[in-house]
């Protein structure tokens, strides 16, 4: 299949989707719903079982020691947040939205280097929180926020300075600088240099991950 193809049936399932009306969150309550979705170990190891072949419930069950009760909540969990479906009444599939979220994590050799040592950086700077609960609960905290998450997203286009930002989303000093240390606090951005804004690699796997042009 090429990247057209793939692009085209990818698109035609989201398309599908928002007929549904299984799209119509809204972005807050997606990307929240989605990072409590992937927060468990449990739910991740599937979609990367069901990345390799289509399983029965019954064959998850076996391959995850799971009783019914416990798969049942899973498998429910990752179908309501659109990154499993089933293909007849016992057979799950994975989804263009887990194949995206997949290919964020597995990135390319040269851009997980390069994402590696950016964090090895963080790490040795002691900008990492040591608890990743706390880690997590920053960044969600800092991601709930619309403008934030924009910024993020047209950082994501190309660098920024403090004016540009302040302009482009109508923002007065306070509120540029609020908005912008609590991205460079949680290390979604970063700045180039005094005035200069640009996207980390944490920033780019947001954006990867949370799929903005389908949101």
């Amino acid at each position: 299949m090429t990247n057209d193809d793939l692009e085209q049936r990818r698109q035609e399932w989201y398309d599908r989707m928002k007929k549904e009306g299984k799209l119509n969150k809204s972005p807050t309550d997606d990307h929240n719903a989605k990072l409590k979705t992937l927060q468990n170990p449990v739910r991740r190891d599937i979609i990367k079982h069901l990345n390799d072949k289509k399983m029965t419930f019954d064959e998850l069950k076996a391959e995850f020691k799971l009783q019914d009760m416990p798969m049942k909540l899973h498998l429910n969990m990752l179908e309501a947040n659109l990154y499993i479906e089933k293909e007849d009444e016992t057979t799950y599939v994975i989804t263009p939205r887990a194949e995206v979220y997949l290919e964020s994590i597995e990135p390319t050799d040269d851009l997980k280097q390069r994402r590696d040592e950016w964090y090895e950086k963080a790490k040795k700077e002691g900008k990492l929180k040591e608890n990743p609960t706390e880690d997590h609960r920053a960044g969600l905290k800092a991601m709930q926020n619309p403008v934030r998450r924009h910024i993020v997203e047209s950082l994501g286009e190309g660098k920024m300075s403090f004016d540009e930002v302040k302009a482009k989303f109508d923002l007065n000093n306070v509120q540029a600088k609020l908005n912008l240390d609590m991205l460079v606090d949680t290390l979604y951005i970063e700045k180039e240099d005094d005035t200069t804004y640009v996207i980390t690699p944490r920033g780019e796997a947001f954006l990867e991950n949370v799929e903005p042009k389908h949101l």
